[in-house]
């Protein structure tokens, strides 16, 4: 993998991802930890803030925030095996890269070649600049404005971080019969509620929809992948973050075909029902939520052969290990095992009977130790 992309073994020189085409032994050992690191902070026996504290903020387990590997030159990836102090016969695998260097869709394309379960191909590090200065044309200027310009992000961040309920991690099993249902409900209903033209939704729609309705958000922002979605040609093998967010208020969140319909309409990504202007400077609360998927991050089969650790080639557990922000409603779609979804949510003003009331499409708790039940 290495060889075939080079850029992963790079560093930030000022704001430069520098690198050489020819990657040394040297690169290898200080990207992959030779031997497996023996920690007792890494494990599924405790909540999941303080397995996230002692992976996100040793840089011996993960690469640092993006300004800490600019200042220190450090390396935008890293991989790390780590065991409990005393051996259970279980151990983590932790991969890490930088987001200044590239986004969520290149974590698990990088991944997924170096665990073998996706074939081993060349992604182009070189930036798409016309990408990030014609960003407004993707959602429209004035979503864009509201995004970057100081106005209601901002302050809905700035209100969730000084006044808003604290939050915690939970974390649920989707369950998929009941996205099911969920699927061919939203479309037998989509012309009349006025989504004309909607006959598919995805489980993306159903949870973001879900997710919207249980945090009671005034704008849920939607990540969404601008891979070939452009004029500009940017492919599934470009590397670098093209990625930028959909804006959802309550009138176009509230139904899963209502935000089909948005992605449907293509660029300017923006909403299609008709709804009042996004909250301004001026609005006295501004709950606001995010949510992102990370669905393509389960391994099947991992194919590891780690120092001091022979005949395991199954995966347990994929976990994305967040260091968010106590400032809104989070939620990441990602799959727990390769058969299945899960979510897990910064919650907010969500709680544990709104995301499982009557109208949940959620099924058990990940794992109760990671993530127990608050009362």
């Amino acid at each position: 993998m290495l060889q075939s992309n080079p850029w992963t073994a790079g560093r930030f020189l000022q704001k430069d991802l520098v690198f050489s085409n020819t990657c040394t032994e040297t690169d290898v050992d200080d990207i992959i930890t030779p031997n497996v690191l023996k920690n007792s902070a890494v494990n599924r026996n405790q909540p999941y803030p303080a397995l996230v504290a002692a992976v996100a903020k040793n840089p011996n387990m993960s690469v640092q925030k993006g300004k800490h590997v600019q200042t220190t030159a450090g390396r935008i990836m890293k991989l790390v095996v780590v065991e409990p102090e005393t051996s259970d016969g279980t151990f983590a695998i932790i991969f890490s890269m930088s987001h200044a260097a590239a986004d969520g869709a290149d974590y698990y394309r990088i991944f997924n070649m170096i665990c073998g379960t996706d074939p081993v191909e060349v992604l182009n590090p070189v930036r798409v600049v016309e990408f990030e200065t014609r960003e407004p044309e993707w959602i429209g200027k004035k979503d864009h404005g509201w995004v970057g310009g100081g106005g209601g992000l901002i302050k809905g961040m700035l209100a969730g971080a000084c006044c808003g309920p604290k939050a915690n991690w939970c974390c649920y099993k989707v369950d998929s019969a009941k996205i099911g249902l969920a699927k061919t409900e939203a479309v037998a209903k989509a012309e009349k509620l006025g989504a004309k033209g909607v006959e598919y939704v995805s489980t993306n729609d159903i949870l973001t929809s879900h997710f919207g309705r249980a945090c009671a958000a005034r704008v849920i922002m939607m990540v969404v992948n601008m891979r070939e979605k452009t004029e500009l040609n940017i492919t599934k093998n470009h590397a670098g973050c093209y990625e930028t967010c959909l804006l959802l208020d309550a009138e176009n969140y509230i139904e899963p075909s209502f935000i089909r319909l948005s992605l449907n309409a293509g660029v300017p990504y923006t909403r299609q029902m008709p709804s009042p202007k996004l909250p301004g400077y001026c609005c006295t609360s501004c709950p606001l939520g995010f949510i992102t998927s990370w669905a393509n991050g389960a391994v099947a089969g991992s194919r590891f052969n780690a120092t001091n650790i022979a005949g395991v080639d199954t995966q347990d557990l994929h976990l994305p290990c967040m260091d968010m922000p106590d400032m809104f409603d989070v939620a990441i779609v990602f799959k727990p095992t390769p058969e299945e979804y899960g979510v897990i949510y910064l919650a907010k003003r969500a709680s544990h009977e709104s995301l499982t009331g009557a109208d949940t499409v959620l099924g058990d708790v990940v794992d109760l130790n990671l993530f127990p039940l608050k009362k």
